[in-house]
């Protein structure tokens, strides 16, 4: 980055090749008109990069409209140009990194209006113009100012205006009222008009015409006193009504209503900028010149890319229109201009606004903990405005402007420390003349906790793991002993009730067998041989061998069941 060494100071060496000079320097103007002056440096082909100075004049013959640095040599400025028209004084303070080499840089315009008759002055009272040669040397050898005429302007004779007298006791002048063309100072783009008035009680006629003339005694007589009239296909342009009353006494006075119409739009629109135009300066000028052979052209609506349209009423006849503060980019500019009957011409213009290089992070940590407030450092323009945006990842963004030193460097500290993650931050400057960087590349500092911390957390941890598998083997320990104890006193029950089940079916079945051999001996006695047949016989001992079977098995498996439940128990 360059810095200029001794912007305010004079060497004690100093090789005399330079000057200020203000061009033109003479000239002859007539009072409250306006001109511009150029205010440059002739380098007398010697390397510069800075020149300040003050400029005086009598506030009493001259006063500054405006100051402008379009197309200024210089693009850096310690002092910017400011005027006091109440002080008389102009003072400016400028410089260009790089240097310049040239014939005659201009520095800025000054447009003066001319406020009192005499010889007017603009002189230098101080100044300095410092070499490119590292060391900030004075090569300043003369300040020239400029001395301007201001005359009274000429006095031009007025056209002789022949006003009708109307006699005494006539008439006063009609009061028309217009329903299509209300006010008489505006223009329109109606060709038909409908005039009115009021006709009092002792009009015995009235007369009209319709001319350009503004002074026009009307000739058309109705006898029959009319009130109101249809005026069609009027002509493009000013013309005037004129109507008058008459009563026995003679005709009054005549009234003179305007009619401005203008029916075709504005011809031509042409949308330029200067030729020296800064593309780096967010606020731009656009030249707009119009052509409209009726009226004049001085309402403009304007829309930039997508924003809403804005109007902007040039009433000094500038053909300059100031845009809103431009984004570095490229930008689509319509241009519609009215005319004062509301006729409109559509123009477009595109306009690139250039960024300068985009900041630079030098300095940051890319791994801290949180204990620690970090500290980042950067580079971009001197006197920069740096917005720098923090972003912790997954969370909302915050942002912060910091200040750029002389020399671009600019440092930035949080308000606190850093919860744990990972920030990313970027950055975009904005230069004193509101010009805007690109923005800079990302960068990431991971945030973790610090050792302790993390020891502790690390236990913490362990045992919010350890702690509940504890509990949970405690109580599985429980619950098996529970079952163990449940079926032993189960496997009790079962021996208890298989030996009570087992003498039950022994019972059980020997009465079976009993009352078998009982019916045995019924059936027997029954028959007169008292002996049973061979079937019968063989019937009876099937189903005494099918109940002494049945309770064999019935009791190997109660018998089964006593002995495992006996053996578990053991």
């Amino acid at each position: 980055m360059i810095v200029f060494l001794g912007l305010f100071s004079i060497s004690a060496f100093t090789v005399e090749a330079a000057s200020l000079v203000l061009s033109p320097s003479t000239g002859v103007y007539t009072t409250n008109s306006t001109f511009t002056v150029r205010v440059a440096v002739n380098t007398d082909g010697k390397p510069v990069n800075a020149a300040e100075g003050t400029l005086t004049f009598n506030p009493r013959e001259l006063s500054v409209v405006s100051v402008n640095r379009t197309g200024s040599i210089f693009n850096l400025w310690v002092t910017e140009p400011t005027f006091s028209n109440s002080a008389g004084t102009i003072n400016f303070s400028g410089g260009l990194p790089a240097g310049y080499t040239g014939g005659s840089g201009t520095i800025m315009n000054i447009t003066f209006r001319a406020t009192g008759a005499g010889t007017a002055r603009a002189s230098f009272t101080n100044g300095s113009v410092l070499a490119n040669d590292g060391k900030g040397t004075n090569i300043l050898s003369a300040m020239n100012g400029g001395n301007y005429t201001i005359q009274a302007p000429a006095a031009t004779p007025l056209a002789e205006v022949i006003e009708y007298v109307a006699p005494a006791n006539t008439p006063a002048a009609p009061k028309i009222i217009s329903a299509t063309h209300k006010d008489a100072t505006l223009w329109y783009n109606n060709r038909e008009a409908v005039v009115s008035w009021s006709l009092p009680t002792d009009i015995v006629a009235v007369r009209t015409l319709l001319d350009t003339n503004p002074t026009t005694i009307p000739t058309k007589v109705y006898d029959d006193p009319i009130k109101t009239l249809t005026l069609a296909d009027l002509p493009e342009g000013v013309s005037y009504f004129h109507v008058q009353f008459k009563n026995t006494d003679g005709w009054g006075k005549v009234t003179h209503y305007r009619l401005a119409i203008d029916t075709e739009r504005p011809t031509s629109i042409n949308i330029t900028q200067s030729v020296d135009v800064d593309r780096s300066n967010p606020d731009q000028t656009l030249l707009v010149k119009t052509v409209d052979a009726t009226s004049a052209v001085k309402r403009f609506k304007i829309k930039v890319d997508a924003a809403e349209p804005f109007e902007y009423l040039d009433t000094n006849a500038s053909d300059t229109i100031p845009l809103p503060a431009l984004e570095p980019g490229y930008h689509t500019i319509v241009v519609e201009a009215f005319d004062e009957a509301g006729n409109s011409i559509i123009g477009t213009y595109a306009v690139t606004i250039e960024a300068f290089d985009k900041p630079l992070f030098t300095e940051y940590p890319a791994e801290i903990n949180s204990q620690v407030i970090p500290v980042i450092k950067g580079t971009t323009r001197p006197n920069a405005t740096v917005e720098i945006t923090l972003t912790r990842i997954g969370a909302e963004s915050m942002r912060y402007v910091v200040q750029a030193s002389l020399s671009g460097e600019f440092v930035f500290i949080p308000e606190g420390r850093f919860s744990t993650g990972v920030y990313e931050l970027v950055a975009i400057a904005t230069d004193q003349f509101g010009a805007k960087s690109t923005v800079s590349e990302a960068i990431r500092i991971a945030v973790q906790e610090s050792g302790f911390i993390r020891i502790g957390s690390l236990i913490v941890n362990i045992l919010s793991v350890m702690i509940p598998l504890i509990i949970l083997l405690v109580s599985l320990l429980l619950g098996i002993w529970y079952l163990v104890l449940y079926a032993r006193r189960f496997r009790g029950q079962v021996n208890v009730e298989s030996t009570e089940a087992l003498s039950i079916l022994r019972r059980e079945f020997t009465e079976l067998q009993t009352m078998l051999s009982y019916q045995e001996r019924i059936l027997a006695n029954s028959k007169k041989t008292k002996k049973l047949t061979t079937a019968e016989n063989a019937f009876i001992e099937a189903i005494g061998a099918a109940l002494l079977t049945s309770q064999q098995k019935v009791e190997k498996e109660i018998t089964d069941i006593t002995a495992l439940t006996t053996k578990n128990n053991k």
